[in-house]
């Protein structure tokens, strides 16, 4: 049986089913029959199952940092932050104190949240809802004395985890050596765990609907992240089939020369990073270079703004750590959706057509005068810096920014760009090349732009996609008009294996990606006819529909790996 969800993760796996159940919370608490003394019981063991887990996500965040790096650390210790805020913490009280047991009183306080917080418009707090459910989950289990944590830390074999959803700390807590695949019957592409099943290296299938009904703990399943596909008790080629794919993969050498297609034709590979332990991994994982590294981490983890001095340290820890490769550094790119410490940042309806990125900056001239001065420090220091700024609309922000560097650091000898992810600059795309040293194509937001669909609204992944005839198009006219002047693609799309020949059909030379991704692309780039990929691309350019481009997109997958 074949459960088609969305491919989250790429790869492919083979094991046996582990399902992992959900919550399962007695609501009753009857405040008639409650004895004497039994709410500050109650008060006692809420305190500790908090004080144990609080101590628990420290240690797992901690290991996801060296593991996955600091960015991605990130995600979970933001729920320290739930843990203390009052919004859960005081109603948790409020129940237990009205007669209800601790457990029922933190779970229905978790889901009421959760479920508020998932029906907003603003993605950011949207994704935050997960993280209240995942706070939940864990307290939950220490009341009780089980936890999905205790049956994840048990296993042996090849398994493939089934749920109905992962949390981060889910994810983060699987052994890649032993949990070869994760398929859930919901989720999206751009979820917390779906980023860190990536991270991590295990293939993943989301939204596979139908899985906890038609599936059973112990059948052989074959996962397919590529495609998006978990197939239930497989016949016995595609089983071989999977197991050599996954072979090949798992054996793949990292490639530390930059790489060419099979006719000669040279791709850059460059990584994404967030801090300079970052940059190192993504070094030993062959990288080319950091095409995107997103300076806005280091004002996040920061207890309050930093000032020029601890910035030029940081980028040029980070440039250090590049070993002379090219490392482009994104200015700040924050807005409502991401508050920054020390940085007064007006809640807005709609933060992502609001003050933000380059927009923010140049309102805030203190805190972008520091960091152009830090970058243009680091430059001086280290070769192969460049520095582009992000949310740019129009060639009148472009003369802010240069009026603000003469200013600020008139002797600054980085390669300056742009990120193209708002559609009038992709528009404009001729006219910006003219301008900066090179084009960087944020695909995300540019898709979602473009399209009018949050990527993550799951009433909208039908919509939300960078195979859209129309985002194909505009990726393509940007390419033209950009000329003589370096495109690179860092959105999510540069890393996924079915873009790949598509992507260089349609002639980018320079990709950035996800570092653990870098031995994979470059070892697929390998295998590339750029003629023969080139033509199929081209047809691309005449899609009408999706319909259309998927078709291409398979003709391109039998060319590149024939089956």
């Amino acid at each position: 049986m074949m459960l088609h969800g969305i491919g989250a993760s790429p790869g492919t796996a083979v094991g046996r089913l582990v399902l992992l159940g959900g919550i399962d919370v007695d609501m009753d608490g009857d405040p008639e029959t409650a004895a004497p003394g039994s709410v500050e019981d109650s008060l006692a063991r809420l305190t500790v199952a908090i004080a144990t887990s609080r101590e628990e996500i420290v240690a797992i965040a901690a290991a996801a940092r060296d593991r996955i790096g600091a960015e991605h650390a990130a995600i979970v210790e933001a729920q320290l932050l739930v843990l203390d805020d009052p919004e859960w913490y005081g109603p948790v009280v409020d129940a237990i104190r009205a007669g209800a047991t601790p457990t029922a009183a933190a779970w229905a306080t978790s889901q009421e949240i959760a479920d508020l917080l998932g029906s907003l418009e603003d993605p950011y707090l949207r994704e935050r809802s997960a993280d209240i459910l995942d706070v939940g989950q864990r307290v939950v289990g220490h009341l009780t004395g089980s936890s999905r944590a205790e049956a994840l830390s048990d296993l042996s074999g090849d398994v493939v985890i089934g749920a109905h959803e992962l949390t981060p700390t889910d994810t983060l807590g699987l052994d890649p050596d032993v949990v070869r695949g994760i398929v859930t019957e919901v989720g999206a592409r751009t979820s917390h765990a779906a980023i860190l099943a990536r991270q991590l290296g295990i293939p993943a299938v989301v939204g596979a609907t139908g899985l906890l009904e038609f599936a059973n703990n112990g059948n052989l399943v074959v996962v397919d992240g590529d495609a998006g596909v978990c197939t239930v008790n497989p016949e016995p080629d595609l089983v071989d089939r999977a197991r050599a794919d996954a072979a090949s993969r798992a054996g793949r050498v990292v490639l530390r020369q930059t790489v060419t297609t099979s006719d000669g034709i040279p791709v850059l590979v460059y990584a994404n990073a967030s801090s300079p332990q970052d940059v190192e991994r993504a070094v030993r994982w062959g990288a080319d270079g950091i095409g995107l590294f997103r300076t806005e981490f280091f004002f996040m983890q920061s207890q309050s703004l930093p000032d020029e001095e601890a910035q030029a340290a940081y980028y040029g820890a980070a440039a250090e750590a590049a070993g002379g490769r090219p490392i482009t550094f994104r200015t700040l790119d924050v807005g409502g959706d991401k508050p920054v410490p020390g940085l007064h940042v007006e809640a807005e309806e709609n933060p992502f057509l609001g003050v933000r990125g380059v927009r923010l900056t140049l309102a805030h001239r203190r805190v972008f005068d520091d960091q152009l001065r830090a970058l243009a420090r680091t430059a001086a220091r280290y070769a192969n810096v460049s520095v582009m700024v992000p949310m740019v609309s129009g060639l009148e922000e472009l003369d802010e920014v240069r009026a603000v560097l003469e200013e600020v650091a008139p002797a600054a000898a980085f390669r300056f760009g742009t990120m193209v992810e708002v559609p009038s600059v992709a528009v404009l795309a001729a006219e910006m090349a003219e301008e900066v040293d090179f084009l960087s194509v944020g695909t995300n937001d540019l898709t979602a732009y473009l399209l009018a669909a949050d990527r993550g609204n799951k009433h909208l992944h039908y919509l939300y996609t960078e195979f859209h005839p129309a985002v194909l198009r505009v990726l393509h006219q940007i390419l033209v008009g950009a000329g003589t002047t370096p495109v690179s693609v860092c959105g999510e799309v540069a890393g996924d294996p079915r873009s790949l020949p598509l992507l260089v059909g349609l002639g980018f030379r320079q990709l950035s990606v996800s570092g653990p991704l870098v031995p994979e692309i470059k070892a697929r780039i390998q295998r590339l006819d750029s003629v023969g990929i080139g033509r199929i691309a081209e047809s691309v350019l005449r899609a009408r529909r999706h319909a259309d481009v998927e078709a291409a997109l398979e003709e391109l997958s039998a060319l590149v790996e024939p089956r």
